[in-house]
Formats: structure tokens, C-alpha cells, sequence
């Protein structure tokens, strides 16, 4: 058996009117079926079928971990010794304008609320100043700004702070959110012509981040429904990536959370919120230089229409502790959510972070087992490559053991993830896929649409065989071999927007599955996982980073194994070429 079996996905690459043909030649009942099973034949379906009939595996569909009593009781020791306190773990950080060097660094949500509670400035004067920057720009980072809703929050928090009475650790601090997440008020079109829920509630995540203060700035562009990895959006505009020292070149953001990342890393925003249902976090935070963090199945109580078993809500920020900060409010239990999943998790805490934090002279990683599958970490670019090596060189200085592991059958989990996913948002867009609407679709989401619609039940239920078997597989791996697996995040920089796919987009399957080759594992099993930079390419100057993938509940860990990980860049985070200085001249 081979240990390493993923391959790119075989289709060809279709963009402009031949793309706009083929997307349509798709929905021709015999035609189109035929087109798509020499699709499946080419990408070895059939392979997985068979691996997940040979075994006595059973079908399991929502990826929840169930603890074990010793599992449970570990959690509570970690609560009980290091309870959750907001407002203690939110001036653990310094804020920029504490750091004694000069090297560039964004604001952070420390530095905002500092400066509203010194009388630097104010939430009014921000969100005056963030509402002329977004008027300033096309449509393709924000969306949908309410500009009287907003200034309304900014004035409550302003008086909140004069009167010394703030809300919570984010009063004021502007956030926006992937048009995907349901925001009160807003208009949820999950980046298209066609979709307009108007959203009376607030979404779980949405919700906590206003009882802690947080301003919703508005709505932030995305890869249309969320079915692609680029950030591509022919209705909205596709997002030009901030990072790379040419600017005649448009490097996509990558996707679907593609205009969160890019205001994050512009500085338009210190936090945005973004969902990942196959990197859709992950990729677009990694090839923008931010920090990612997609938590454990359900650890965020939300349920997604779209991608429902796979999705996972979580937070796009410039640095480490503010996505802490912002998993730490938003994580937890909820009453209203699908068959009450959510209640399965244990209480939120962030043990291993908060205990390094306290002890700031602890850089020690001794005992910490770091999972490294060579063969799948070497299936990347050779820079992309040379960085990776060089942090896990740096992990084994700071006392990390490293483990030679493998993922058996990632193909067959490659290709049941993707069956489960394009079934998923079929289901969801069925209405509109089959009504008029098809024809305001981008055709690269038509031909997604069709693939999920032309999946068989054999094979649909042969996936959640596969997932079962990674299920095992993972939970075996974290209870008795290791702590953390540790890849890169994606094998390549940001990919270029060509001028032919301009008016139509493309249909690339090969890029798209190249951008989630190291993402789709944690999806498929829920497993929580990180994104940082580690580099920057010497040509282009465009971001390298890293992924850091642990067990259920155990975002902690990852969130200290990422700020231990600072110093991997040597020379710090580097300064976007497309900045804003929202705070620059307060």
C-alpha cells in the first residue's frame, strides 16, 4: 500500500466562453452526464468506492468527538487550574504602540481599545474613518456597509467610554463578517446576484461578538457561495491580494473568506470572521499573511446551510492573541443548534496559551510531539518547502520531538470530502441551479453545482465510510502518538488572476485542489487548525505560512504552539503593499 496517494485532480483548465459553453453543456441530461462520469473516471472515484466497501466500516456523517472520561476530566483540570477571564486575558498583550522596535506591525484590538480609553480618539472617529476608506473602494473586500447602523454602534460605544461603562473587551472595535454568516440587519447573499435573506437574528458567533462591544462594520466579499478556493467574485469584484511587490499583478486573495482576509491584512479591520468548509479560512488567511483559526466541529455553536458537515466558523486576525481573544468569545455551546451538537464539546478554555502568557520566560517546547508526514509535506513549492523545514528546525531547538507519521488514503479522503461538500451546496442551491437564476451564476460555480449534483448515493455514502476510517485514523494518532501535525499551508504562494479569466473566471480543479491539499483532512474530521506566516517569497514578496493541526478541543495548544512561532520570522511581519493606517494619524 502506498503511504502517499493524492494527486491532482485531472480536469481541464476552462475559462472565458469555452468555460460559459461547458458550464452549460453540463445541465444537458445525457450529455452532461456523460462528461461528468469521465470526469469521476479520470479523478479514480471508483477507487474510493471500493476502499470504503473493502473494510467493515459504517457511514458517519457529522464529524463529533466523543471523549473519553480521561479526555473529559483532562479538560476540566485545565478550566479549573486557568478559568476563562476575558477582560484578565485581553491586557496580556502589548499593544503596538508599547513595542519598543520600529518594525512594522498592524493595529491590534488592544491598540483600539487603548486608544479609546486614553482619548486618543473615539469609535465615532474610526468608523468614520473605516466608512470613507470602504466608500473609497469597489465592492470587492466590503460588500454591504449600513452606514447609519454603524455610526449609531460607534456613537453607543463612544458614550460607553466616556461614561468609563464599556461592554466588553471589543467596545468599539471594528469587525466584519463573511456575507455567509447570518448579521441582523444585513442582507445575506453569500457573494451573488440572486441570493437576498434578509437576516432578522444574529448568528451565534455574530452574537457573542456584540455582548462583547465588537462594532459590525458590514458584510465581506466571498468566492460566490462559497464553492471555490481562488476568491473569485464576477458579480462583487475579485479581491486584489495586498501582499506582492508588483502591483500590476493581481494575485488572488485566495478563498471563499477572500474579502475578510484582505481587509484584515490591508488594516482595514483588526478582526474579521470568516467559514471553512475546505480551507476557505485557512487558504485565503495564509496566502494574505494572517492568522487563521479554524476550531474543532461545532466548537463555534453554528449551523451551515451549505457545507453543514464540513463548515467550521472561526477568525481571521493579524496577530496571534487576537484570535485567541476572538475564539475565546465566540466558542462554546449553544441551545439552538442542529440536534444540540454543540453541547458535546467541552468548556472553553485556553489552558496551554494562558500558561505560557503568564510566564513569559517559557519558550520551551521540550516533550512536544510535532506528527510530520514527509512525503505530503514535500508535495509543495521548493520555497514553500525550504520554510516549512526551517520552522520545524526551529520547533526541534525549542525542545519539540518530531514523529514520522502518515496519512493512509488521503486520496480516497480527498475525493470523499469533495463529495460530500459539492452534494452539500447542491442540496442547499438546488432551487436556484434548476430556476433562472442559473444564468446569473458564474459558470466556474455551475460546474461545481453539477458535480455536486451528479454524485450517486453509492458514493455518496461510500464518503462518510472514508471519514469514518480518517475519523479513527486521527483519533488514534492525537491519543497516542502525537500532539500536533505541522505542514505547510498551502504548497504554493498566491496563484495570479490571468487576463482570460477575467470575464468569466476559470474552472481549474487542479489549482483548486492544490490549494487544499493540507486543509481537507481537518474539515473531513473536525479537527481544529492554525495558519500563520513563516516567510515571504524573495521574489514576489508574497507570504509563506505555516499550518498547525491538534486534536479536538485543543485550540489551546494551537494557539501556543503559534505564538511560540513568532520568531520564525526573523525580521517580523512584513508591511502589506495595499495598507491602510486606520488608527496612523489619531
Amino acid at each position: 500500500m502506498a503511504t502517499y496517494n493524492l494527486e491532482l485532480l485531472k480536469s481541464p483548465r476552462l475559462c472565458g466562453w469555452l468555460l460559459e459553453i461547458f458550464s452549460r453543456i453540463l445541465r444537458i441530461p445525457i450529455l452532461g452526464r456523460i462528461l461528468l462520469e469521465l470526469i469521476k473516471r479520470k479523478n479514480k472515484v471508483q477507487h474510493m468506492v471500493n476502499f470504503a466497501s473493502s473494510g467493515k466500516l459504517l457511514p458517519l456523517y457529522y464529524p463529533i468527538h466523543e471523549m473519553a472520561m480521561d479526555e473529559k476530566e483532562m479538560h476540566d483540570k485545565m478550566v479549573k487550574k486557568t478559568p476563562l477571564d476575558l477582560r484578565q486575558l485581553a491586557t496580556k498583550v502589548k499593544s503596538q504602540q508599547e513595542q519598543n522596535d520600529s518594525s512594522f506591525r498592524h493595529w491590534t484590538i488592544t491598540d483600539y481599545t487603548n486608544r479609546y480609553k486614553d482619548g486618543t480618539t473615539t469609535p465615532s472617529e474610526v468608523a468614520e474613518r473605516i466608512i470613507e476608506i470602504i466608500e473609497s473602494m469597489d465592492r470587492s473586500v466590503v460588500i454591504q456597509c449600513n452606514v447609519n447602523t454603524l455610526t449609531k454602534q460607534a456613537a453607543m460605544s463612544t458614550e460607553r467610554y466616556k461614561a468609563g461603562k464599556t461592554m466588553g473587551i471589543l467596545d468599539g472595535v471594528p469587525v466584519l463578517v463573511k456575507d455567509e454568516v447570518p448579521v441582523a440587519g444585513y442582507v445575506k447573499t453569500k457573494g451573488t446576484s440572486y441570493i437576498a435573506d434578509h437576516v432578522e437574528k444574529d448568528s451565534f458567533p455574530v452574537e457573542r461578538l456584540r455582548q462583547e462591544g465588537a462594532l459590525i462594520v458590514g458584510l465581506a466579499n466571498q468566492h460566490e457561495i462559497g464553492i471555490g478556493t481562488t476568491g473569485f467574485n464576477i458579480f462583487y469584484g475579485t479581491p486584489k491580494n495586498p501582499y506582492g511587490n508588483n502591483r500590476q499583478i493581481h494575485y488572488y486573495t485566495g478563498g471563499s473568506s477572500s474579502g475578510s482576509a484582505a481587509a484584515v491584512s490591508m488594516g482595514i479591520v483588526p478582526l474579521a470572521i470568516g467559514a471553512d468548509g475546505g480551507g476557505s479560512i485557512r487558504i485565503p488567511s495564509s496566502l494574505c499573511g494572517c492568522v487563521g483559526l479554524k476550531p474543532t466541529f461545532k466548537r463555534v455553536a453554528i449551523d451551515m446551510s451549505g457545507g453543514c458537515s464540513v463548515s467550521h466558523v472561526g477568525p481571521i486576525t493579524n496577530n496571534v492573541h487576537d484570535a485567541a481573544l476572538a475564539y475565546a468569545i465566540m466558542a462554546g455551546a449553544s441551545d439552538n443548534d442542529h440536534r444540540h451538537q454543540s453541547q458535546h464539546q467541552p468548556p472553553v478554555h485556553l489552558h496551554d496559551y494562558v500558561s505560557n502568557l503568564s510566564d513569559s520566560s517559557n519558550k520551551s517546547l521540550k516533550g512536544l510531539r510535532i506528527g510530520i508526514f514527509e512525503e505530503h509535506v514535500n508535495d509543495s513549492d521548493p520555497n514553500v518547502l525550504a520554510a516549512t523545514k526551517k520552522a520545524i528546525q526551529y520547533y526541534v531547538s525549542c525542545g519539540a520531538e518530531i514523529v514520522p507519521i502518515t496519512l493512509p488514503h488521503l486520496g480516497e479522503i480527498h475525493l470523499a470530502h469533495g463529495i460530500t461538500i459539492t452534494s452539500e451546496m447542491f442540496s442547499a442551491m438546488e432551487r436556484h441551479y434548476l430556476s433562472s437564476h442559473f444564468n446569473q451564476m458564474s459558470p466556474e460555480t455551475r460546474v461545481n453545482l453539477a458535480i455536486g449534483r451528479s454524485w450517486s448515493s453509492v458514493e455518496f455514502l461510500a464518503a462518510q465510510k472514508v471519514r469514518s476510517f480518517a475519523m479513527n485514523h486521527i483519533e488514534d494518532l492525537f491519543r497516542n502518538k502525537i500532539d500536533v501535525i505541522v505542514s505547510p499551508a498551502t504548497p504554493c504562494c498566491a496563484p495570479i488572476l490571468q487576463n482570460d479569466a477575467l470575464s468569466h473566471g476559470e474552472s481549474n480543479l487542479a489549482k483548486t485542489g492544490a490549494l487544499m491539499r493540507y486543509m481537507l483532512f481537518g474539515n473531513f474530521t473536525g479537527i481544529p487548525g492554525i495558519v500563520f506566516p513563516i516567510a515571504y517569497d524573495n521574489e514576489t514578496a508574497l507570504p509563506i505560512s505555516l499550518q498547525i493541526q491538534a486534536a479536538h478541543w485543543r485550540e489551546d495548544l494551537l494557539l501556543y504552539m503559534a505564538d511560540q512561532s513568532q520568531k520564525i520570522l526573523e525580521n517580523g511581519v512584513a508591511k502589506p503593499s495595499s495598507y491602510v493606517n486606520v488608527l496612523g494619524d489619531f
